[in-house]
């Protein structure tokens, strides 16, 4: 099999293969350099500058006020991985003991807990745990969120409870589907989610392993999963299209059930736009990018709220975001995390070997997209691994 074949297959990613097109973002093409007014980043910039925080800080004083933190990133970028690693210590000092991540299955709970509190650190189990989850999300920077949480609970006081790593989410049985158009196929989507949908399936472990216990938490996942007053009309019709039971991403069903007491945020990113040949364009036209520019080396790196503020007031036009009653940034999240200019962003760190000869028959049925006429080597799969962050550097070339 080509590599660029399995490359093709790869970014029909787990979440995103029903409702969008994620292999939009290969088309070459771009959209431009960033420009604002000067008129319009001088004030924010001066704002951001004085209303400036860490991101570290700023997610941690998210949770003041609210139980539940939903950090939404743009997937595989080490930026925005390595903050949830930094952010671990400082968690469990706060006296918050739990982190639910969208990249493990809930049915491996014992397995994660087990890890987490044994006496030494297992780095083959964390793997394996990631692998049960997606069998091509063989990234290092994700393991290693593990190992911080392992080390937290290794250093912790005798008797001190430990902290723990929430899997959010069900499998889905990627066997099932072998052909593109089985994805018009609302009996093929069915057998896809036979254990449950996602988005109701992780809101659902969020409700019974944290809040019904009264646990406070941040919640790590995909942008797509942390909006909460905003609805996405192309999601929920291709929902509706699939008959699927609910078309409610997980922050909106969170939202329904516990009000403010969840707060979203977004992790700094291109936005989507259907308009542009790679499916991407500057967040808010540029003027985020410009505002970062503008701003101090020592705060180009910071958290702000939205609601009531220059950043919030920023429009949505010319993104994919732009809908009926969503005008502003403030109506799609709560808060704003940015990691320093888009130029200085890298992708995640490929696992060699993470996919191993006896595993390569599971990763072929278990392949999160069509199937290829042979199956795939173990070789071939992590390849097409590297390859995918090969193309996604490539989408984010127009933003350096």
């Amino acid at each position: 099999m080509k590599r660029n074949t399995l490359l093709i297959l790869l970014v029909v990613a787990a979440g995103l293969v029903l409702v969008l097109n994620p292999l939009q973002f290969l088309h070459r093409g771009g959209p431009g350099r960033a420009s604002a007014p000067a008129a319009v980043v001088g004030p924010l910039a001066s704002w951001a500058e004085s209303a400036w925080q860490s991101p570290e800080d700023y997610v941690l004083a998210a949770f003041s006020g609210h139980d539940l933190v939903l950090l939404g990133e743009m997937f595989k970028i080490r930026q925005n991985v390595m903050l949830v690693h930094d952010l671990i210590p400082r968690l469990y000092a706060a006296g918050i003991r739990d982190l639910g991540v969208e990249y493990a299955l809930s049915d491996d709970q014992p397995r994660i807990d087990a890890l987490l509190t044994a006496p030494s650190w297992d780095e083959a189990a964390a793997r394996a745990i990631t692998f049960d989850w997606l069998v091509t999300w063989g990234y290092q920077e994700y393991v290693d969120l593990y190992h911080a949480a392992w080390e937290v609970n290794h250093r912790r006081p005798a008797g001190a409870p430990p902290f723990r790593i929430v899997g959010l989410n069900v499998r889905v049985h990627w066997d099932a589907l072998q052909q593109q158009k089985d994805l018009a196929d609302p009996s093929v989507v069915a057998r896809l989610y036979a254990d449950g949908l996602p988005e109701v399936h992780m809101a659902d472990v969020i409700d019974r392993e944290l809040t019904r216990a009264g646990r406070k938490a941040l919640i790590f996942c995909g942008t797509q999963h942390v909006f909460t007053r905003y609805r996405s009309r192309a999601y929920e019709k291709n929902a509706n299209d699939r008959k699927l039971a609910d078309v409610r991403r997980m922050g909106a069903i969170v939202y329904d059930r516990i009000g403010s007491r969840v707060f979203s945020i977004s992790l700094h990113a291109p936005w989507p736009d259907p308009a542009q040949p790679d499916g991407l364009t500057w967040a808010a036209g540029g003027a985020i990018d410009g505002m970062i520019s503008a701003l101090p080396a020592d705060k180009q790196s910071g958290g702000w709220s939205t609601a009531g503020t220059p950043l919030g007031a920023l429009p949505l036009a010319g993104s994919a975001y732009s809908e009926a009653g969503a005008e502003t940034l403030a109506d799609l999240f709560d808060g704003y995390v940015i990691q320093g200019p888009l130029s200085l962003y890298a992708t995640v760190t490929p696992i060699p070997g993470f996919i191993g000869p006896a595993d390569a028959a599971r990763a072929g049925r278990e392949y999160p997209g069509v199937k290829p006429g042979v199956p795939p080597t173990a070789a071939q799969l992590n390849q097409a691994i590297s390859d995918d962050l090969v193309s996604l550097s490539r989408a984010l070339t127009p933003f350096r």
